[in-house]
């Protein structure tokens, strides 16, 4: 095996083919596994070059005879081996308060409809969604709540909202009545109308992280608000983070453009911040100032398709980004630990083998306590 393909694999550039042709290898015998692990580990240690890159594999051909054998099966059954990050365990007591829902699950989806009634979204099953008149409003099925194919005969005045709020450890997938498309990810929530009124902008508020795809519409653009900043579109395909630990509000913009603008101030193209395609603006909330910088997109939204990638990422922000993703707990009492740095890929492992890895390769002690995990 190429160790320039698993490298790219590593850092999420690889093709469809590229991994399926390393799910082969991988599974054509047990040393071929073993090996893949070991390069990882090298790799998560830290090799930045290609030549440490090509050191780490030769050594650890000259110590393994690597003879893999024709075949391929379980596919998805090695996902959960072939990323591992550096390091974490986790294990979680979600802090949330929910004081006026004490009745509800605090791991369940949540619906907060028009008239303050609070509906229960199992992922498993399928709902509908109406009105203080009875009337449907929306459909759900699976993980995915629908509102495009049944409001188009409403009436109203004016906005009726409803939020959905995604717990840690879940994503979900909402459809909002123009068609446009929002992926919510752990411990995030949005208030978005039943139906976008005519003559007036389409306005959402969305509280964490979410990945918008945008049904284009010039006579009615979209607006995301976030704390106090404003992202506003026409048609486009981009993301959005800001959770309460986050010092900057992070938006990413795949395709199209979109304009970031202080909320208490009237948007006007000629003052606000125009985003490029490929480019991530950080607003700032106490300056109000935005920086611009580029980025690998993926990075930034392969959490929709239940992956994680972190490139020089100091550990104290992964842990809070696995503690939303495992609905885990993760105490961290090395503090060394904390502002370190590393690469990481992280898709379907289980925390088990987060935790061996992690001790493997660091020596770092930890301890599990009920729902939390002590690293010390």
């Amino acid at each position: 095996m190429d160790h320039h393909l698993i490298s790219k694999y590593l850092l999420g550039k690889a093709t469809e083919e590229e991994v399926e042709r390393i799910f082969q290898w991988i599974d054509a015998s047990p040393e071929n596994k073993r090996v893949f692990i070991q390069f990882k580990k090298a790799w998560a240690m830290g090799a930045k070059s290609d030549e440490d890159n090509q050191l780490a594999w030769r050594e650890l051909e000259s110590k393994l005879d690597n003879k893999p054998k024709p075949g391929f099966s379980g596919f998805m059954m090695y996902a959960a081996i072939l990323v591992f990050l550096i390091g974490i365990g986790y294990f979680f007591t979600q802090q949330k308060s929910n004081s006026n829902l004490p009745s509800i699950d605090k791991n369940a989806i949540t619906l907060e409809l028009g008239n303050g009634n609070i509906q229960i979204i199992t992922e498993d099953g399928e709902s509908t969604i109406v009105d203080k008149k009875g009337k449907l409003v929306g459909i759900q099925k699976g993980n995915v709540l629908n509102y495009n194919s049944v409001t188009s005969d409403l009436d109203s005045s004016k906005p009726i909202y409803n939020e959905l709020t995604i717990p840690y450890g879940k994503t979900f997938k909402l459809v909002l009545s123009d068609g446009t498309t929002i992926h919510l990810n752990a411990g995030s929530s949005i208030k978005y109308p039943v139906k976008f009124i005519e003559g007036t902008q389409r306005e959402v508020f969305l509280k964490g992280e979410a990945f918008f795809d945008v049904i284009k519409n010039a006579n009615h653009p979209f607006v995301v608000n976030v704390n106090d900043l404003n992202v506003r579109v026409l048609g486009t395909k981009f993301n959005v983070s800001s959770y309460p630990e986050d010092r900057n509000i992070n938006t990413v913009l795949v395709e199209g453009s979109v304009a970031l603008h202080d909320k208490d101030d009237t948007y006007n193209a000629s003052t606000a911040f125009l985003l490029e395609p490929g480019y991530k603006g950080e607003w700032n909330p106490d300056s109000k100032e935005t920086t611009m910088s580029k980025v690998d997109t993926n990075e930034y939204t392969s959490w929709i398709e239940g992956r994680m990638i972190f490139r020089n990422a100091p550990f104290k922000i992964i842990r809070k980004k696995l503690e939303r993703k495992y609905n885990v707990s993760i105490k961290n009492n090395n503090k060394i630990l904390e502002e370190r740095t590393y690469n990481a890929v992280f898709d379907i492992e289980s925390i088990e083998q987060v935790l061996r890895t992690l001790n493997e390769i660091y020596s770092i002690e930890y301890t599990i306590d009920k729902n939390e995990i002590i690293i010390n």
